[in-house]
């Protein structure tokens, strides 16, 4: 299930997907940083409010759009 999410991106994780509120971050919120042109399910993203600036390969189907990079 292809989204059209952006690089700069901000999502957060659809109520379904309450499995991952233990990750530190507040209210599920992710910055998209990378696009997988290779693949229609997975993007790289950084879990905001983290302490860690690494990246995590997350599943589109997990998120709702919730700003549009510069927007």
């Amino acid at each position: 299930m292809k989204t059209d999410f952006e690089v700069g991106d901000l999502l957060q994780f659809k109520p379904a997907s309450r499995v991952f509120a233990a990750l530190p971050a507040s209210a599920g919120l992710v910055l998209v940083t990378k696009i997988l042109p290779t693949s229609s399910r997975f993007f790289y993203g950084q879990l905001v409010d983290s302490n860690s600036n690494e990246e995590h390969l997350w599943s589109y189907d997990q998120f709702l759009l919730l700003s549009r990079a510069g927007g």
